[in-house]
């Protein structure tokens, strides 16, 4: 017993309060958590009965048949009710229940569970098993779960205590976030302190190796083979299905197997289908694996399960699993089939390593990978190396004969107009020269993406702000051209694409609309998800501009619903960073704070298609107040709109960066001028217009003098002025720092806020709550402060925005 032990409090109430009701206690949780040392120390002082399935299984049926007996003989009379209702229950303690696998011993625990005479604790690894459900539904017993089993930070440091060691608060956070609670890592931290070692990575890797061949010795033996096998070979995948294991394994009794291990201990959860081992019990499984089976064996369960990933088209994880079985031609034939792929649809950053790794002379001998890797290097912002293989493969078509030179023509003139860091200045003579070069040919272009998955085709793939200007005109003359090339890939492109434009001008609302619907329809009519999603992004941007987010919301809920029915995956991260932005305008925090928690990390890797969800993530720090990071971001940002020619993108960076350098006291002006003047070049309005507050409040900032000055188009600014105006009353906590949430308010402040939203006039609200007229006005320009804005009608809005009213 260890005399230092804490107990965690939550399991410990949950104890306490079974013990007055004489309710039956179910502890779960996985190895090393402490539910056997709980119940000895809370028991301590009291006698009780103790037997464990692990070590004497049969004797579960002689106790409670004992049990029985005791009672019978020890039954009072009649008239003795009384007393024998006042005698203290008879405490028995059902460790190890995982392993109780025999009808008569699980006859013998529901019968001690039924006796009203009797405090039973049944402990276990795993969930409530199906044969207890019955009671448990019925509310025959409290369950005290892993969760309630786990050590805080003030337990672990009175444990820490209790050895007589000193941790810093740097290690006590560090011990409580590896140990997840754990009580056998907590004490082996200790140890390995007392043997001199700090807490740290080293010291972690240590216990997380010796805890790994605890298992490994002392809970693994316990299983029964055919698991313990099953397991082993399921564990070269950090997380499988019921097809996988099936496919890895062979084993057509996969599903009762499943069964098995959940039952077996609470180290196999399942979510959506998907089942996931514990870390450290594949670790522990991967160690035995190594010793139970050859190299030839384990590659070929990695073998078997790259080509289960590669069937489903699961690319990524398919590569994973043949390096591990060392497979090279398999990787080969798996970086041709997603050079295939446009950006969009597959996963060039992802396996860029993979790519670079491929020696020169291998990549040569194919135009799709060479094709490839100029895509890939041009997603990686370096042109010299992209342009190097575009000429390599152009040597290649020049002496290539038959299928060999008809897919290196079509690589080529996929590349010419998708490279991103050539831009769309010479698109128009590119597409005229098309027919000719493709189709005249018999040929057609490989797969395409005009948005790479953004709600956009003017600022999509590529940036074509300079198109806008003669919209209307490009749409009558060159739309059917562009259509043919690009076949089911364009459709409904130019619909959109003119929508577009006349939406970022500001023009004609119904037009829009229009023009919307139709390339929706036309997209879904045998043309391309991500164009539908185009349209739909730009009709979500409209409602919210006209103040009809909740239509907004369920359009875009709507639509995501259809893609999740047609399998469309790759536009779902977009349309989560869609959905953060609608809730920036509703000053949802829980939302903003969700979608961040899944956002891709700028600072572990920088990947260019990701761009609309960095543009996202920026709204986001500058709501939260984050601006060093919302600068940092920008700055990347930038970097990437000067390689790849991004117009929009940089005047939509210039204008977040002068929002941000604002709030902070740095030098905004220039670049807020130099967004307002090329927008005025291209007559956007939106650009601005859809920052609302957080753009007014430089307009206010700079003065009118000095826009009126700067900008010559005195009329646009005008209508920009007005429309920001606009936005930024219907939405007035959007952007504005961060937001704030009603225990910001005290009981006074916020009645003054509610008789406000009331009509209610500053001497009607004084008189009401009997307090004198500065004191009202003091608490409403506290309420103004808080909610970001600066008047009576913004603070009521604001305050329902946030569910504080």
């Amino acid at each position: 017993m260890d005399k230092g032990y804490i107990a965690p409090q939550a399991a410990l109430k949950k104890l306490r309060a079974a013990k007055g009701l004489g309710q039956t206690v179910y502890i779960c949780g996985a190895t090393g958590y402490g539910k056997t040392e709980l119940v000895r120390q809370y028991l301590s002082r009291r006698r009780y009965r103790y037997i464990s399935c692990a070590e004497d299984a049969t004797g579960l049926l002689e106790m409670a048949e004992e049990v029985r007996e005791e009672t019978v003989q020890s039954a009072p009379a009649q008239g003795f009710r009384k007393e024998k209702e006042a005698q203290p229950r008879m405490v028995i303690v059902v460790d190890d229940m995982h392993l109780l696998k025999n009808a008569e011993g699980r006859r013998a625990v529901l019968s001690l569970a039924g006796r009203s005479d009797i405090w039973l604790i049944l402990i276990c690894r795993s969930p409530i098993p199906a044969w207890l459900m019955p009671l448990y539904i019925k509310g025959g017993f409290l369950v005290i779960t892993e969760e309630d089993l786990r050590l805080g930070k003030k337990e672990i440091s009175s444990y820490m205590e209790s050895q007589r060691l000193p941790v810093t608060e740097e290690e006590l956070a560090f011990v409580a976030e590896r140990s997840q609670g754990n009580a056998y890592t907590v004490r082996h931290t200790a140890l390995k302190m007392l043997e001199g070692m700090r807490p740290g990575p080293e010291m972690a890797e240590e216990i997380v190796e010796a805890f790994a061949a605890y298992l490994e010795s002392h809970v693994m033996v316990q299983w029964d083979c055919d698991l313990l096998e099953f397991l082993m070979q399921v564990s070269v995948t950090d997380e499988f299905t019921l097809p996988l294991a099936e496919m890895i394994t062979g084993n057509r009794h996969a599903p009762e197997l499943l069964e098995r291990a959940v039952e077996t201990g609470n180290f196999l959860s399942c979510k959506d289908g998907t089942y996931r081992l514990r870390p450290e019990l594949i670790r522990a499984l991967r160690r035995r694996a190594a010793k139970e089976y050859s190299a030839q064996e384990r590659a070929d369960h990695a073998y078997n399960a790259g080509l289960y990933y590669e069937m489903q088209g699961q690319i990524v994880p398919a590569l994973i699993m043949y390096e591990k079985c060392g497979n090279k031609e398999r990787i080969r034939e798996l970086l041709i089939r997603n050079a295939r792929l446009n950006p969009g649809n597959g996963h060039y950053f992802e396996l860029r390593r993979y790519y670079l790794q491929m020696e020169e002379k291998e990549l040569e001998e194919s135009p799709v990978l060479m094709a490839g890797m100029s895509m890939l290097y041009s997603l990686l912002m370096q042109e010299e190396e992209s342009e190097y293989w575009y000429r390599k493969l152009e040597k290649f078509a020049s002496s290539a004969k038959g299928g060999q030179k008809r897919e290196a023509v079509s690589r080529l003139a996929y590349l010419d107009i998708a490279l991103p860091h050539r831009g769309s200045a010479d698109m128009i003579d590119i597409m005229k020269r098309m027919p000719a070069l493709i189709f005249d040919r018999g040929m057609s272009l490989p797969e395409f993406s005009v948005t790479s998955n953004c709600p956009s085709t003017m600022n999509g793939g590529k940036d074509f702000c300079h198109w806008s200007r003669e919209d209307r005109k490009l749409a009558a003359t060159i739309g059917k051209l562009v259509e043919r090339v690009l076949g089911r890939y364009g459709k409904g492109l130019v619909k959109v694409a003119l929508g577009e434009s006349l939406y970022e001008k500001g023009e004609d609302a119904y037009e829009v609309l229009t023009l919307l619907a139709r390339a929706k329809l036309e997209a879904e009519g045998g043309g391309m998800t991500e164009i539908a999603f185009a349209a739909v992004g730009l009709q979500v941007r409209l409602d919210t501009l006209q103040g009809e987010i909740q239509t907004a919301s369920a359009v875009l809920a709507s639509f995501e619903k259809g893609v999740r029915e047609q399998g469309a995956v790759q536009l779902l991260p977009n349309i989560g960073a869609l959905k953060c932005r609608l809730a920036l305008y509703q000053g949802d925090r829980e939302a903003v704070s969700a979608w961040m928690a899944q956002a891709p990390d700028e600072d572990r890797e920088f990947c260019i298609m990701e761009r609309y969800r960095y543009l996202t993530k920026v709204r986001c720090y500058l709501s939260l107040g984050e601006y060093l990071k919302a600068q940092a971001l920008l700055e990347k940002l930038r970097y990437y709109t000067e390689k790849c020619r991004r117009t929009y993108i940089r005047m939509e960076v210039s204008l977040l960066s002068a929002i941000a350098k604002y709030r902070t006291g740095g030098a905004w002006k220039e670049e807020f001028l130099s967004a307002l003047k090329e927008a005025c070049g291209y007559h956007f309005i939106r650009l601005i217009s859809e920052e609302g507050a957080a753009a007014q409040e430089l307009f206010a900032a700079a003065g009118k003098n000095l826009l009126e000055k700067e900008i010559p188009d005195k009329k646009w600014l005008s209508r920009l002025t007005e429309e920001t105006g606009k936005v930024a009353v219907r939405y007035p906590v959007y952007l504005k720092g961060q937001l704030a949430k009603a225990p910001d308010f005290c009981e006074a402040a916020l009645s003054v806020l509610r008789l406000q939203a009331e009509g209610k006039s500053v001497g009607k609200i004084a008189q009401e709550l009997s307090m004198k007229e500065a004191t009202v006005k003091y608490h409403a320009k506290e309420n103004y402060r808080k909610l970001g804005v600066s008047g009576k009608a913004d603070a009521v809005l604001a305050a329902r925005n946030l569910g504080i009213l």
